[in-house]
């Protein structure tokens, strides 16, 4: 393989970094009050609290596929998260969060909402948000066990990105002693974060219904959800000025989730299909994608990590594995490789990833 042998030293001194480093990881600071708190007698506004998290990867690919060309491999900062949240009053609170390495300026500003408590059990955020759909987008990507999110997810779960600015109502609603019915919807412009117009007269809406379960130690929850997204998706082209190059997508999208997730392995997996149609060609498309994953517990908080994801039927990965550290830790490790397989036995590149996290 045409690479230099200076890569391999270079991942063998990171996988030992790794190994020594793992004893080391220790648990989260304590999330800000819940609702519960809020609504106790003499509960008071705290001081605002800034947290986030800082991840980066060394990225190996393989010339596994059809042509010649291959990436370099590459050290790369993915995401340095910082973030301000606290409470105004009793009723209202506000989160704020940043990533300055983001590549362009544009970027740079991802959750930015006010939340106000006036229905129990939930939320309203008023703002930048996450649209909600599905099970991984919703989820951090600092709490996944994998690198990079499906591609279900970046083409079919969400808008033109995963934030956009709108209203969203978020919670859940007791139905006995272990069941909740959660419950979320998003109303969108459908522009993707931080575009300050709405591009066309529609609005987006994002929404998911779900049923959870919880046993009597807590220690074994089950999840069931049905998502559904409706909208359009407009891009002005490289000249905005010549409404030639114009795209207006009408779309809508229909999903499944499933969780279940115990004291010796976490298991989910999510199926989209929708319909759309492109305005400007009337060409239409039915896109459908799947995802299944597997995470493997132990009492050292290591495991193993196994992902498969079908894209169209254009595309095909599979993620092998393994972590070191719970989403909830102040250190986290991860190794992923991933198998890449396009339509028709077609290859593409394998990549290796070892990545990190310090959360704060």
């Amino acid at each position: 393989m045409p690479r230099d042998r200076n890569s391999w030293t270079v991942l063998t001194a990171i996988f030992l970094f790794l190994w020594c480093g793992v004893a080391h990881a220790k648990s989260s600071a304590p999330a800000v009050a819940d609702d519960s708190a809020r609504s106790a007698p003499g509960w008071k506004p705290g001081p605002p609290r800034v947290f986030g998290y800082m991840q980066v990867f060394y990225k190996y690919a393989f010339d596994t596929g059809e042509d010649s060309l291959v990436d370099n491999d590459v050290f790369r900062m993915q995401r340095v998260r910082i973030g301000v949240k606290g409470d105004i009053s009793r009723r209202v609170s506000y989160n704020v969060e940043f990533d300055p390495r983001a590549p362009q300026i544009s970027t740079v500003l991802r959750d930015a909402f006010l939340r106000f408590h006036v229905i129990p059990r939930h939320q309203i955020r008023v703002g930048q948000q996450k649209t909600q759909f599905g099970y991984e987008n919703r989820e951090s990507s600092s709490d996944l066990f994998t690198v990079n999110r499906t591609d279900v997810s970046d083409n079919l779960s969400r808008g033109v990105n995963l934030r956009d600015i709108g209203i969203g109502v978020i919670g859940d609603l007791k139905l006995g002693k272990r069941w909740r019915l959660e419950d979320a919807v998003t109303v969108v412009n459908g522009s993707g974060m931080n575009v300050q117009d709405d591009l066309t007269a529609r609005k987006n809406v994002w929404g998911r219904l779900g049923l959870r379960h919880k046993n009597e130690k807590g220690d074994r929850v089950a999840r069931l959800g049905f998502s559904g997204g409706a909208g359009d998706l407009f891009d002005p082209g490289d000249d905005p000025v010549d409404p030639s190059d114009d795209f207006l997508l009408v779309f809508n999208r229909y999903g499944v989730d499933l969780e279940l997730d115990g004291p010796r392995a976490l298991v989910y997996g999510e199926y989209v299909s929708g319909h759309q149609e492109d305005r400007s060609t009337g060409e239409t498309d039915e896109p459908v994608g799947w995802y299944v994953a597997f995470v493997g517990k132990t009492r050292w908080r290591v495991g193993p990590i196994l992902r498969y994801e079908d894209f169209d039927d254009d595309f095909k990965r599979y993620t092998f594995g393994a972590y070191w550290g719970l989403p909830d830790e102040s250190l986290r490790f991860l190794v992923n490789y991933e198998y890449r397989k396009l339509f028709d036995t077609e290859r593409g590149d394998d990549k290796l990833y070892v990545w990190s996290q310090v959360r704060f």
